[in-house]
């Protein structure tokens, strides 16, 4: 079968080697929540049903269309991990589960995460090496309980006021990735417009001595400036990159202009260790009264209400063109943004959005519940 949702999932921290694993899955309902001591995570007895990821099951693009109560549901998959990404460690990303996950790997427990609208990534060192087999099995649990931020899922069994279709388990991307044993985590990049630069925060997985952080911005002329420092002395080096007062071009709905930047962590005889692109928008977010600013002018808000629903795929878009065709019909409308309405859209979503112009009011699934900040939304230009 073809692949479904094989764009890749994390468009502003960008490696050339990946592999999705969406697609078909084994799938089963766990109604007792018995599964662990029915030993369903070391088991080699397949399980009942077959799912298509990353569609949840309620959804008909899964191939279940079950929209009653999941308490629990089991997921496995066997892969082999491509032997040309030997020498290097191996991560495990799932983009969204909801909503308490646990991740084993040949039987191994990699991973125990509780959210179901973030990313998490297991590190597969020690327990898979490229080349092996990996049975990747994952239990997820969703209830009712008031505590769980559910966003616009509805708590009975059919659609009522302002609650819809329930997501249960995966319903994002699933890949994997080869890194170096020394690696660059996601980057945090703050446009400073005042001063005509951008600050980035750089964490990396580990450090030793002579490693060094060189950071290159582009724009469609070529390269606008560099920054390098020292990556031996804190887990988080900090770079600054002035732009030239010719070269700085603000981010706007009428021009949403992007910078390329290219990260690199360089070892001391000047090899480079890792290596992944970005990208980011120079603006600044201010609020004046009861007026926003945008890059210091008034900007007047003409937002939709998104609610990030789809008849087919529930809370996940069909395709990458659903995304964007979104945002074209609401922009052809006379829009200028969205408020995303009580879920953290995908990441392809808001490049799209940042791309295109369009502004964001980035929002988290709480309905009652809080202290549950979506911080990996936080350098998109386009989120106000």
């Amino acid at each position: 079968m073809e692949v479904p949702r094989s764009e890749y999932p994390r468009p502003q921290f960008v490696r050339p080697d990946w592999l999705c694993l969406n697609g078909e899955w084994q799938f089963e309902v766990d109604a007792g929540d018995s599964g662990y001591d029915r030993h369903m995570h070391t088991s080699d007895q397949d399980l009942e049903q077959r799912i298509v990821v990353p569609f949840c099951p309620e959804s008909s693009l899964s191939g279940i269309g079950n929209v009653d109560f999941m308490p629990t549901v089991w997921y496995r998959r066997s892969i082999t991990i491509p032997q040309e990404w030997a020498g290097r460690r191996v991560l495990l990303h799932f983009q969204a589960v909801d909503y308490d996950t646990t991740v084993w790997v040949n039987g191994h427990e990699v991973y125990r995460h509780r959210g179901g609208f973030t990313p998490f990534t297991c590190d597969l060192h020690g327990v898979v090496a490229p080349g092996e087999t990996a049975v990747i099995t994952v239990r997820a649990r969703d209830d009712n309980r008031p505590s769980q931020p559910r966003g616009k899922q509805s708590t009975r069994y059919e659609n009522y006021s302002v609650f819809y279709t329930r997501t249960t388990g995966i319903w994002q991307t699933v890949w994997l990735e080869p890194v170096p044993h020394s690696y660059l985590r996601r980057p945090r990049i703050t446009p400073d417009v005042a001063n005509g630069q951008f600050h980035l925060s750089q964490p990396i997985s580990q450090n030793s001595a002579g490693l060094k952080l060189h950071a290159t911005l582009r724009d469609a002329e070529g390269v606008v400036t560099t920054a390098e420092c020292r990556a031996d002395l804190d887990f988080a080096p900090q770079l600054v990159l002035p732009i030239p007062k010719a070269r700085q071009r603000l981010w706007s709905p009428n021009d949403p202009h992007l910078y390329d930047l290219e990260i690199e962590l360089v070892d001391r005889d000047g090899q480079v260790v890792d290596r992944a692109t970005s990208y980011a928008g120079l603006r600044s977010v201010a609020i004046d009264g009861k007026k926003v600013k945008l890059n210091g002018a008034v900007v007047f808000q003409r937002l939709v209400l998104d609610q990030g629903y789809y008849p087919d795929g529930i809370m996940t878009a069909p395709t990458d063109e659903a995304l964007i065709r979104d945002i074209k019909l609401s922009m052809a409308a006379g829009f200028n943004g969205a408020r995303l309405h009580q879920k953290v859209f995908e990441e392809r979503f808001l490049y799209h959005a940042d791309r295109l112009g369009y502004l964001c009011w980035g929002e988290f699934a709480d309905w009652g519940c809080s202290g549950f900040g979506p911080m990996h939304d936080h350098q998109q230009p386009g989120i106000t």
